[in-house]
């Protein structure tokens, strides 16, 4: 396909930004020697990046003799990206800038319900929340959605949702109320992209979410595969155990029923936090329970790299707290997989909270650098 100037030029003006954006006070020569542009065509971006408040001169380097060389910045916070993440029992809200760092993030205790008073709650809340970021309503580019379910190509609307209770497509009415875009996303899905924006040595990966149900994406070339019908990688309902325990979809013996966060949260009164605090206090049926969800989740890695032979990350609720265990779980995964004497593949999330809601966010940051 031929290039023309336009393209030439506008792919031109999204390097020297990305550069500004993930490097701070760059002057303009490194710029240019790292791009290989000529310096008036940096210049001529820098110029047109300042002016639209994307971008500042804000110093000069040292310099041994000759003129001092002026660096340039982004501001991070010119435009800011919403995330909202709905569960079965709470709201998760992120704001998120133009570098991917959140901003601000908060989650809320908020039953789901199918009526117009819980969407009514929703709009409510989102309406509060941003008024209280105090920013600017024009510097808000999207708002990314997160759900439990399996949304349509589109993100336009959710096709089934076990654990909300939807099995019909629906079109959230409150979204036609907020006066930004607007997308929905698989909440595992958002997760796993988040992950993968804090990791840009990573090209490939299987994210696994171990929340109250489970979940994950399969990412390639840095790109979620989503499969025919939009439900690829979902992972909990894969059948580990024929005939075991009842899964919350009806069927029996599948990966959600032994490694969701239910399984351990259940035990410590629906507190992941306190069930760690038990474990960490030798409370016999709080090791007995790990001791059995370590071998599931072992079991899963493993098959997980062996289909996919790429980087299993983990995340979800429980992810967040794998952290002293992660040498465990690599060695139960070494007796296991055939391919692999070295089970670095295994990373632990990166994103502790909100981590669907900030990769829901990043959808409109990522779309506004490649369009600027």
């Amino acid at each position: 396909m031929a290039v023309n100037n336009i393209d030439v030029r506008q792919q031109n003006k999204i390097n020297v930004y990305e550069m500004v954006l993930f490097q701070d006070k760059i002057p303009r020569q490194k710029i240019a020697e790292k791009l290989e542009l000529s310096l008036p065509t940096v210049a001529y971006n820098l110029k047109q990046l300042i002016e639209a408040g994307l971008a500042v001169e804000d110093g000069v380097l040292f310099s041994t003799g000759g003129r001092k060389a002026s660096t340039v910045s982004c501001v991070p916070n010119a435009r800011i990206a919403i995330g909202i993440d709905i569960t079965q029992n709470h709201i998760g809200f992120a704001a998120v800038n133009l570098k991917g760092d959140v901003i601000d993030s908060i989650r809320l205790s908020q039953k789901f319900t199918d009526t117009p008073d819980y969407e009514n709650s929703v709009l409510t809340l989102f309406n509060s929340y941003t008024a209280n970021l105090k920013i600017p309503r024009n510097t808000i580019i999207g708002v990314g959605i997160s759900v439990p379910g399996i949304v349509n190509k589109e993100g336009t609307e959710l096709v089934e949702s076990h654990r909300l209770g939807i099995y019909q497509k629906k079109t959230f009415e409150f979204i036609k109320k907020i006066n930004y875009p607007t997308i929905l996303f698989n909440d595992a899905t958002a997760a796993g992209m988040a992950e993968i924006s804090k990791s840009p040595e990573i090209q490939n990966a299987v994210f696994l979410s171990l929340s109250n149900s489970i979940g994950g994406a399969i990412i390639i070339d840095r790109k979620s595969v989503d499969g025919e019908h939009a439900h690829s990688a979902e992972f909990g309902h894969i059948c580990s155990v024929p005939g075991g325990k009842q899964c919350y979809c009806g069927k029996t013996g599948h990966f959600d029923s032994y490694c969701s966060a239910l399984a351990l949260s259940d035990l410590a009164d629906g507190s992941l936090e306190t069930f760690f605090k038990k474990l960490e206090l030798k409370d016999i049926s709080c090791i007995r329970a790990f001791s059995e969800y370590i071998e599931n989740l072992s079991t899963m890695i493993c098959n997980l790299h062996i289909i996919f032979d790429t980087t299993v990350i983990l995340g979800g609720y429980v992810g967040s707290f794998l952290s002293p265990f992660i040498e465990e779980i690599k060695q139960k995964v070494i007796e296991r997989d055939t391919f692999k004497d070295n089970p670095d593949y295994i990373k632990l999330c990166q994103y502790k909270n909100e981590a669907s809601a900030v990769g829901a966010a990043l959808h409109f940051i990522n779309q506004f650098i490649q369009t600027i």
